[in-house]
């Protein structure tokens, strides 16, 4: 009985939550779901919840500064352009944009919040236009694939 009650209250609360709806996103219905009773996210990049409905699920691998046509940037912020250009790409390559975008996770050595400052505006690209920003996490790791890599981001989209 109190699992049920549950469920019902989930719902309630979910029917009264500001919902924007993405059906431009391929076959893929998306919704960006923000409860008014949590904070509202919205100026720190991100979604509290974000669903999607028909189309197929993309996973993109995790994106460094890696590029074919040019050296991997020294610097945080330009790493991030590099990766956040390479995921514009694969999304491309699938027919996708940023607004099919449903989550990130963004893995960043030796993560500090004073980071955001140069992460920020390079992930601001992967916002769809006139559209709220993906689920997403940041998580601060020891190190990632190569010893001069700041940051790598995972992608999962919807078309």
């Amino acid at each position: 009985m109190k699992t049920i009650a549950c469920l019902s209250a989930l719902l309630l609360t979910l029917s009264a939550c500001q919902t924007v709806d993405n059906t431009a996103a391929g076959n893929a219905s998306i919704a960006h779901i923000n409860p008014p009773e949590m904070i509202d996210t919205s100026a720190m990049g991100y979604s509290h919840i974000v669903t999607a409905k028909g189309g197929k699920l993309m996973f993109i691998a995790g994106q460094g500064p890696t590029k074919k046509s040019e050296k991997k940037a020294k610097d945080l912020r330009g790493q991030t352009r590099q990766a956040v250009d390479n995921i514009l790409t694969a999304l491309a390559a699938a027919g996708a944009g940023p607004e099919n975008i449903l989550y990130l996770r963004i893995n960043v050595v030796g993560y500090n919040p004073r980071m955001m400052l140069d992460i920020a505006p390079e992930l601001a690209r992967l916002k769809g236009e006139n559209m709220p920003p993906p689920a997403s996490v940041f998580i601060g790791v020891e190190s990632l694939i190569l010893p001069t890599t700041m940051i790598e981001i995972e992608t999962i989209a919807a078309l």
